[in-house]
């Protein structure tokens, strides 16, 4: 319900527009996006930081419609990767592939994919690409493999989606690779077809890749805000003899900060995911459906009654 939730507010021009400019609302916003610029995104590492959390740097934005935006969106990264080297900050970076042109040509998108990684590999750094819509599992997963093979392990790693319902198979491909793999649940509104909708379901799927991953995985990244996954990612690490610091726990910024300091003061390592840019709008609704009491939901109440065209829940689709 909250995906469907999700589809009809973020499809809603009228509504982006109402949300970015209402200073109320943005202010919301800030709780889960760090600003609108870079700056504001390594301030928020480095408070994150001085806390004894480690950040993962994402300027927000997808599905770029132009080579010149695909080339725009990897200068960006590179600049986070420098300015991170520079400013002494403990943070890797997250990339979306479609925001480096893959909807527009394989090639391209591959090609600022290794202009990101050149830099990364220089610095010594880490990046993640970050795992989008079902339709483009596939080609993500092809050409991570192909520059994990250049880059190594050590520079590049992916995420994996547990709620997928026919790729039950990825996750050993990957850790076969001897990728770095970041687990999380999924996060884009998927037909039944494609995805598990219980909750029962996806859970059961995300406990049996928790184990997989903490058993076999290199340097697993766990990414939850659910003390139930929580648990069981302690008792498998324990098991698996990996230590508190053999794995990370991974979570957003602006969620469950009670969560994340409890986790560093018992000796495990946390990574925070940082949003910055102008493209926040969506990465802030999805964010307000993860946190308890309703946020979202009242959201949307609201939304649907100063709607003016009266558009209601008509319209569903991904994100």
């Amino acid at each position: 319900m909250l995906r469907q939730l999700y589809g009809f507010l973020v499809k809603r021009p009228w509504l982006r527009k109402v949300v970015v400019t209402t200073p109320a609302i943005r202010d919301m916003a800030w709780r889960f996006v760090a600003g609108e610029d870079l700056d504001a995104g390594l301030a928020a590492v480095r408070a994150l930081n001085a806390r004894g959390i480690r950040g993962t740097l994402n300027h927000v934005g997808t599905h770029v419609r132009s080579e010149a935006e695909a080339v725009a969106a990897a200068d960006a990264a590179v600049e986070a990767l420098r300015r991170i080297r520079q400013e002494g900050l403990e943070s890797h970076l997250s990339i979306k592939l479609t925001q480096l042109g893959l909807d527009l040509d394989v090639a391209l998108c591959r090609a600022q994919v290794r202009r990101v990684l050149g830099c990364a590999r220089e610095l010594g750094n880490f990046v993640r690409i970050d795992m989008e819509e079902s339709a483009y599992t596939e080609a993500t997963l092809r050409l991570f493999e192909a520059v994990r093979e250049f880059y190594g392990a050590d520079t590049v790693g992916i995420a994996v989606q547990s709620y997928l319902r026919r790729r039950r198979g990825d996750l050993e491909r990957l850790l076969a690779g001897g990728s770095r793999v970041r687990l999380v649940k999924g996060g884009y509104w998927e037909s039944a077809a494609v995805a598990y909708q219980r909750r029962d379901d996806i859970d059961r799927a995300f406990r049996a890749d928790l184990d997989l991953l903490l058993a076999g995985g290199r340097q697993p990244a766990v990414a939850t805000h659910d003390v139930r996954f929580i648990a069981q990612a302690r008792r498998t690490a324990a098991a698996s003899r990996l230590g508190q610091r053999g794995f990370e726990f991974q979570m957003l910024y602006g969620v469950r900060r009670d969560l994340q300091e409890r986790l560093v003061r018992q000796g495990y390592t946390v990574r925070c995911y940082v949003p910055y840019g102008r493209q926040w709008y969506g990465y802030f609704l999805g964010c307000a459906r993860r946190v308890p009491g309703g946020v979202l939901r009242r959201f949307s109440e609201w939304a649907r009654r100063d709607d003016p065209c009266g558009a209601g829940m008509r319209s569903e689709g991904r994100p």
